[in-house]
């Protein structure tokens, strides 16, 4: 697949029932050469999720020492790293201790949480948002040039429809 097949334009409808807030974003993005088409929605959806804060950043190049998506406060520190699918948890350690909030965001049924969840959860500042995996792949084998997303974040749920489908989590972990 060419470059030119990896760019996106995105335009999401935000209805954020959790902050009690609706908003709409509209960038144009591109998966890394080096992304997965996973890797690639779950830090989109992990966007969407944070986007109510509008010092909220989506990272356009794949770099472990970087996040995915970040919110900095006005000192330029951290206050929100997002860290998406199967981060280097060593990495997350080291992270951890110079960020106010460590988000993992990544899928229910991956080996990655099966391994590393009970060390994720001895970061005092650690959190997880686990997808279902059929959730992802619906997403992602829908992908097309033009996201158009109409997107629904509620307690338990979130759910996505574009033009021609709707998708919803059957299984969602957010703590």
């Amino acid at each position: 697949m060419s470059d030119k097949n990896r760019v996106f334009k995105a335009q999401f409808t935000i209805a954020d029932l959790r902050e009690h807030c609706n908003h709409q974003e509209t960038f144009t993005t591109a998966c890394d050469r080096g992304e997965s088409y996973q890797h690639f929605v779950l830090k989109l959806l992990s966007y969407c999720l944070f986007s109510h804060n509008k010092q909220a950043t989506i990272n356009a190049r794949l770099k472990n020492n970087q996040p995915d998506v970040s919110i900095k406060a006005l000192d330029e520190h951290y206050e929100t790293w997002l860290s998406v699918d199967q981060p280097d948890i060593s990495m997350l350690t080291k992270i951890a201790k110079r960020v106010d909030e460590l988000w993992v965001v990544t899928t229910l049924e991956s080996d990655w949480l099966n391994e590393y969840q009970r060390q994720l959860a001895l970061i005092s500042n650690s959190h997880l948002i686990a997808f279902d995996s059929q959730f992802i792949e619906q997403l992602v084998t829908h992908l097309s040039k033009n996201l158009q997303w109409d997107i629904t974040i509620d307690q338990q749920t979130i759910s996505v429809a574009d033009k021609h489908h709707f998708y919803q989590t059957r299984d969602l972990v957010w703590h």
